[in-house]
């Protein structure tokens, strides 16, 4: 006999839900940098000079004053938590915050290098599986990676840590950042992850530093033609853009500067007590310490929801919007104005949309 009820798509469910959230204005999913420092020193990261960020180590919060947050969102209705840093797992109390959370009700994600997965972390994961762990690889081949992460045998140690976290069946997800100095092995982590059963993404998202917004990172951009054509010939992405697009074109245009999920269902915490709409959103930061989570998120992190466009023209609104990944926070950590494309994102955007299109009318 079929159960009484049913969920007939777990897609469509889901997006019934998202939508529901969103008219409530619930702050479903949560990003927590646990912390700022890392044990590699990428050379695209934006947070810049890791010697910088171990110097304000005594700055973050204690693990008590974490604990009573996790509390708090968990409270005003939040089920997804991302923890992140540098890695998270510099911290020594990484296990006893990590449980809190899982014990909160919260479905938790972490990113990670993978090179601190010890023991311990295996018997925690082991014990209070993640819904799921990210680890970043930065090439396919020791050098490469290296070059990258700019710390001798952090290939190998990542590896490592990988198949640990594979042996006792957590699930893995592996990403990369396409940068100029590992774009001629893209093909090979693909392949990487797929000989080891991990999904596989990659972003040419590059941006500059957030505590100082140095431009430098942005040297390492591959070339927009580059990286649209990467884009385009990963399995499944053309498609997905196409439906993207068309979705956009039979869509009325809000005049909403941020049509995301920031300060609407999504938050941002960083180390030292200050909560945003989302990681890029620096200008709309909001010390949160001793304060309660429920009134800031309904007094201040819903300003960035009451912002409107005020210029017309750029990729924000119009034909392409559907082909770019604009977003008002990249614009102006670039441009220094939310409303002023990026001349990156504007390249891309136009070739997107055109490597798509043209294959619409093929086919027509």
């Amino acid at each position: 006999m079929a159960c009484a009820f049913e969920v007939a798509d777990t897609d469509e469910w889901l997006k019934a839900f998202q939508y529901r959230a969103a008219q409530r204005r619930i702050p479903v999913s949560a990003h927590l940098e646990l912390t700022s420092r890392c044990n590699l020193r990428c050379q695209h990261c934006y947070l810049g000079s890791q010697e910088e960020q171990h110097k304000k180590r005594s700055l973050e919060r204690d693990t008590e004053a974490v604990k009573r947050s996790l509390d708090q969102w968990a409270k005003a209705g939040c089920l997804h938590l991302v923890i992140t840093g540098g890695d998270p797992m510099m911290r020594k109390d990484f296990a006893e915050i990590y449980r809190h959370a899982v014990e909160a009700g919260l479905f938790v994600t972490v990113f990670c290098d993978g090179i601190l997965v010890t023991d311990r972390i295996i018997e925690l994961f082991r014990e209070l599986p993640p819904r799921s762990v990210e680890i970043s690889i930065y090439g396919a081949s020791a050098e490469t990676y290296e070059t990258v992460t700019r710390v001798p045998g952090s290939h190998a140690r990542a590896w490592k840590g990988i198949h640990r976290l594979l042996d006792i069946g957590v699930r893995v997800a592996l990403k990369t950042v396409l940068l100029t100095l590992n774009e001629h092995e893209l093909g090979d982590m693909a392949a990487q992850a797929e000989a080891v059963g991990c999904k596989f993404r990659f972003d040419a998202a590059v941006f500059p530093c957030l505590p100082d917004n140095s431009k430098e990172p942005l040297d390492l951009r591959v070339a927009p033609e580059t990286a649209v054509k990467w884009d385009l010939e990963f399995p499944g992405h053309k498609e997905k853009w196409k439906q993207r697009i068309k979705m956009y074109e039979k869509g009325s245009e809000s005049d909403a500067l941020y049509a995301c999920g920031a300060g609407l269902t999504a938050f941002f915490a960083d180390p030292y007590g200050n909560v945003s709409p989302c990681l890029m959103t620096t200008h709309y930061k909001y010390n949160a310490e001793g304060r309660s989570f429920d009134k800031v998120w309904s007094d201040e992190l819903i300003e960035i929801r009451h912002k409107k466009r005020t210029k017309q023209g750029g990729y924000l609104h119009g034909p392409m919007r559907g082909a770019c990944t604009h977003c008002p926070a990249f614009n102006y950590l670039e441009t220094g104005d939310e409303e002023t494309d990026s001349e990156y994102i504007r390249k891309t955007a136009e070739l997107r949309y055109q490597a798509v299109m043209s294959d619409e009318k093929k086919e027509e």
